[in-house]
């Protein structure tokens, strides 16, 4: 399956090399073609992030009311999540799906020269295409792998960096997505932590791609909050249109209330100061 699935992406690269002729730039493209076939799951899982975040306090309260007995607390959640429609495994589908992708380019990458050498006439695996490839960057090559002792001083700054923002990207697309649950705040440092390590044995290629796909991620989670914000503030102004007769009718009746107020408490203050004229006109007298 696997190599199948490896199989299909050299396809699908060389047909981008062909019009695309850089590796880094054919890798970025695939990496968009893939976040848009896999856009609907991604959906759910940022939906499903913010609904577990907008219900998380009362959820919370549900553990601490239950946390001398398990068995009721993990009942009481249960009960909970079925009545709010929350599925704890809708996160957990986008990377199920993105598993057998990663592997599958990973092994793309390795069998480069067997898969698609023989697809791609005059095939470069460098970044920069640069003439001198020895200051070029190789994306079939890890981080560790690629640094020598001659030159580890002057390569360090470059093949380093990759699994340093892979690291980083996927630590803000953990902090935007995850709950603010104590229980996970682990996995939002220890997340980007393997990835930076793991990064440093996979090739440049994969790093890129799963860098890529976080950026994406990150451009996608920022897009639907957006839209969700817009569409609760056009929700916001009908409602306000709907109840704005009746709120004008309650408007117009306190200002009546007050011309009626006003009116006696002039017709008061003239009443007195007539009286008190008279008065004056009978003192002299």
């Amino acid at each position: 399956m696997i190599d199948t699935i490896a199989m299909f992406f050299g396809e699908l690269i060389s047909f981008i090399y062909k019009y695309v002729p850089n590796f880094g730039a054919a890798i970025i493209i695939m990496t968009i073609m893939v976040k848009l076939v896999t856009f609907p799951l991604n959906n759910k899982q940022i939906q499903s992030a913010k609904r577990m975040q907008v219900l998380q306090p009362e959820l919370k309260k549900i553990q601490q009311k239950y946390k001398d007995d398990k068995e009721k607390q993990n009942k009481a959640v249960s009960e909970f999540m079925k009545e709010n429609n929350m599925n704890p495994l809708a996160g957990c589908l986008p990377l199920l799906v993105q598993f057998p992708i990663l592997i599958g380019i990973f092994r793309l990458l390795q069998n480069a020269e067997e898969i698609i050498s023989p697809l791609i006439s005059n095939f470069s695996p460098y970044l920069l295409q640069l003439a001198n490839t020895s200051r070029d960057i190789n994306l079939l090559v890890a981080p560790l792998t690629s640094l020598s002792l001659e030159n580890i001083i002057s390569e360090i700054s470059i093949y380093y960096l990759f699994p340093l923002i892979a690291g980083a990207t996927t630590y803000f697309y953990s902090k935007m997505s995850m709950p603010a649950d104590s229980s996970q705040k682990m996995m939002l440092y220890l997340m980007p932590a393997m990835i930076t390590v793991f990064s440093f044995t996979f090739p440049v290629g994969l790093v890129i791609y799963w860098t890529m796909n976080n950026i994406f991620s990150i451009g996608q989670h920022m897009f639907i909050v957006h839209l969700d914000k817009a569409k609760e503030n056009v929700a916001k102004e009908e409602k306000a249109e709907q109840n704005s007769p009746e709120q004008k009718n309650a408007e117009d009746k306190v200002k009546k209330t007050n011309r009626q107020k006003d009116a006696e408490s002039n017709i008061k203050g003239a009443t007195r100061e007539t009286k008190s004229k008279a008065k004056k006109g009978k003192g002299k007298k």
